[in-house]
């Protein structure tokens, strides 16, 4: 999968969005370092919710 390419970036955004990815394109993206990067780079220490009790 080439995620640096605009045009199917495009392409796979609407597919994704739409739902009409096919088993193997999600796996790859899934399995990708660039999903990899994408989830962990919306955790970090401080930005947690804590529930008050």
């Amino acid at each position: 999968m080439n995620f640096l390419d605009k045009q199917y970036q495009n392409d796979f955004l609407t597919k994704w969005i739409y739902g009409k990815l096919t088993t193997k394109e999600l796996h790859m993206f899934v399995t990708s370092t660039l999903y990899k990067n994408l989830v962990f780079s919306t955790l970090s220490n401080g930005d947690s919710i804590k529930e008050n009790l």
